[in-house]
């Protein structure tokens, strides 16, 4: 009789306990909604009140940088990542330090700042006006030239029949203007040719002589002035 009565004191103990369990994982739990429900309401750094989603306020200290860092890329590092950003990445903002686009997403990059991803047109594009601006000359040319998309002005000193001077088709914004100056005695074959090239002497920058192009999309430049 006595070790049935330990034995219904020892069950009654375990029974109590467990009880007393279940109610602290319902308190843990209530505790995690509670805190998950904070968490994702509005989140304040270096203030305790934040009057939005996210409020990033500037401390006191003289010594301390103020401000907020987007991630960094070069060109071709973000080009590798070309599948990574689509329609739930729209909007998305990031900072180029160097390179200059060609294919794909990062085409329309031609200088270092900050960029937004335009998912309609899956293209990398730039944030108003943060972008460096740049005219680039080249150096003078003495033979036939592939130009460059990010080539404003073109030097050349042409001086050997069968020269041609190739305008780039790729990274190339519409509207984008070229010019080109040749200074030497021999015309230079423009290629692709242009949109008004009826006549042969269309087709080339004549010797000492000056023009610019304009592109028009799709592979397709034409005169805007010249020959």
């Amino acid at each position: 009789m006595k070790i049935k009565l330990l034995q219904n004191k020892h069950n009654n103990y375990y029974r109590i306990n467990n009880n007393s369990i279940m109610m602290k994982k319902k308190f843990i739990a209530t505790l995690a909604i509670a805190s998950s429900s904070f968490v994702f309401g509005q989140v304040g750094i270096n203030t305790n009140t934040p009057q939005s989603t996210l409020e990033v306020t500037s401390s006191s200290s003289p010594t301390s940088p103020e401000g907020m860092l987007v991630p960094r890329f070069t060109v071709a590092e973000l080009a590798a990542k070309d599948a990574a950003y689509g329609a739930a990445q729209n909007g998305i903002l990031v900072f180029i330090s160097t390179g200059v686009g060609s294919t794909g997403k990062t085409s329309d990059i031609k200088n270092s700042g900050f960029y937004y991803y335009d998912n309609p047109t899956s293209k990398w594009k730039v944030a108003g006006n943060s972008s460096s601006s740049t005219f680039n000359v080249t150096t003078e040319k003495t033979a036939s030239y592939t130009a460059l998309a990010t080539d404003d002005y073109i030097k050349l000193n042409i001086n050997t029949a069968g020269q041609t001077l190739t305008l780039p088709t790729t990274g190339v914004t519409v509207g984008k203007i070229i010019m080109a100056s040749n200074i030497g005695n021999m015309p230079v074959t423009i290629l692709p040719q242009p949109r008004n090239a009826s006549m042969p002497i269309s087709k080339q920058l004549a010797k000492e002589n000056s023009g610019s192009f304009i592109y028009l999309g799709n592979g397709l430049w034409d005169w805007a002035s010249g020959f």
